[in-house]
């Protein structure tokens, strides 16, 4: 058994644990009706949001691609990540939604997968700086009361940003082209699925003090879902185990987590439609 599987069978184990461990917290009847009486508007602009989210996303990715010389076309990308979404969310065991998006890009123009596999690695780790970046923002706007602090907090969140920028640079040549623009383009991303996380709380109609502690815990989630399968799991019980931080039912803090992952399948089964199609790709004409 390769590692691969491994890892696979390791992160569906922790999600079926995890899961456990929620589903015997949790009152089932009244995810139900959370969900009976729930502000269909709130749940339809957060399902926009996060469709948003996933363009703007795979503009980042775009973006670096042409950076690297790499001028796919901006349908044919888009395609591509939602196919990439697919894979990674329905098909446990196989070829990962990066792997795939390497393999078909070498397939089809010859490119060289290394250089590819580091532009989706850039793409994700950029990615992943830009929630610590508002983690430790927002963290110093909840735990800090006084305005000395919380600028420190502010000046460590930019500190963060040009140390990540410098690391980066130096273990990989002409990032710094680049960096930039994709941090902002991971800002925005990060934000808009915050509005996600706004609209299912509006949805379920909660009278909400702190909603930026909600926000926080989100961020939390997203960077600690990696040990699970496709985030499930790993969301719910990190906002289970958030509630009396929340100060929210244990039933109320889960079912948000679980409605950001049901939006997140759901959207994911869009790339199912280009597999079915057999995706066809393009590329433009590169201007350095």
């Amino acid at each position: 058994m390769n590692n691969k599987i491994v890892k696979t069978l390791a992160k569906i184990g922790v999600s079926i644990l995890l899961l456990y461990l929620v589903f015997t917290k949790i009152d089932f009847n009244q995810v139900i009706e959370l969900y009976e009486t729930s502000n269909p508007f709130y749940l339809v602009l957060a399902i926009v949001l996060f469709v948003i989210s996933q363009f703007v996303s795979s503009l980042r990715l775009n973006y670096i691609f042409h950076q690297n010389q790499f001028p796919l076309s901006q349908i044919s990308n888009l395609k591509l990540y939602f196919v990439g979404m697919f894979y990674n969310f329905f098909i446990p065991g196989g070829v990962g939604g990066d792997a795939y998006k390497v393999y078909i890009l070498n397939k089809q123009f010859g490119w060289k997968p290394k250089q590819l596999t580091k532009c989706v690695f850039i793409d994700r780790l950029i990615g992943l700086l830009a929630i610590f970046f508002l983690l430790i923002l927002m963290g110093g706007y909840l735990f800090f009361s006084n305005s000395i602090l919380l600028l420190i907090s502010i000046v460590l969140a930019f500190i963060t940003f040009f140390i990540a920028k410098f690391v980066l640079t130096r273990i990989f040549k002409n990032s710094d082209i680049y960096y930039t623009y994709s941090f902002g383009y991971s800002i925005v991303i990060q934000l808009l699925q915050v509005g996600v996380i706004v609209c299912i709380i509006k949805a379920f109609q909660l009278k909400v003090t702190a909603i930026i502690s909600y926000c926080f815990v989100f961020l939390i989630s997203s960077v600690l879902s990696v040990v699970s399968f496709a985030g499930f799991g790993a969301r719910e019980y990190i906002f289970l185990k958030a509630s009396s931080f929340l100060n929210t039912q244990d039933t109320i803090a889960t079912s948000i987590g679980l409605s950001f992952n049901i939006i997140t399948a759901l959207i994911s089964l869009i790339g199912l439609v280009f597999i079915i199609n057999k995706v066809q790709l393009t590329t433009v004409s590169y201007n350095k």
